[in-house]
């Protein structure tokens, strides 16, 4: 499952003639029992990663996304969940409540909140093992990905600069990039699921970036 994060694309379009940033949101675990209501977990990264966190039940969906320390702080609270308390500070925009009554944990995060349950939680412990190992993995790649972005960015930023200005719009590039041949070209920071992922999943943002770029020449 693969989770766009749409908000993102403003803040990663550099200054002129720089290339952006690499942008990869992938949901990578996920548990959905009987009931129909899951949890899904995935990663945002933009230099830095992101956990993103889906609660789903049969008629609502909620999104959080934190910053590692905020997921830390989040699965340490749900070590401690042994009275009820009021609203604690964690860190300068994090703060949480326990209400044992409920089995629920109001989440407070950038003045927006979210109430955790105790369901919710206990499935979120479940796959916090798999999540902390796969951050530690993504943060060893972080240059490697830059890299491979910036490579598989400029290829296709000078194809696509040389084609009919009738060309250069949105829904083309869009197509150029998904079928775009590596298999010509000399990659030496060669990571073929990540270029996939870049061409079959973040075509549209890639898109964008590129059509900004060369509007601003």
């Amino acid at each position: 499952m693969i989770y766009h994060g749409s908000n993102t694309q403003n803040g990663i379009l550099n200054s002129y003639n720089m290339i952006p940033s690499i942008v990869v949101a992938k949901s990578i675990f996920g548990i959905r029992p009987f009931n129909k209501k899951s949890v899904t977990v995935g990663f945002l990264v933009n230099k830095t990663i992101f956990v993103i966190v889906i609660l789903e039940c049969n008629v609502t969906k909620k999104l959080l996304t934190f910053d590692l320390l905020q997921w830390c702080t989040l699965i340490s609270i749900t070590n401690n969940l042994h009275t009820n308390c009021k609203r604690v500070k964690i860190t300068d925009n994090i703060y949480y409540s326990v209400n044992l009554n409920q089995l629920t944990i109001k989440l407070h995060v950038n003045d927006h909140f979210i109430t955790l349950s105790y369901t919710d939680l206990h499935r979120l412990k479940q796959l916090q093992q798999c999540i902390d190992s796969h951050i530690v993995e993504k943060q060893k790649k972080l240059v490697s990905y830059q890299s491979t972005f910036d490579t598989v960015y400029s290829l296709i930023r000078a194809d696509i600069n040389i084609l009919p200005s009738s060309c250069q719009r949105n829904d083309f590039t869009n197509q150029y990039i998904q079928n775009f041949d590596f298999s010509m070209c000399c990659i030496q920071n060669d990571d073929s699921c990540f270029k996939y992922e870049i061409l079959q999943f973040h075509n549209n943002s890639l898109s964008d970036m590129i059509l900004y770029d060369l509007m601003m020449i």
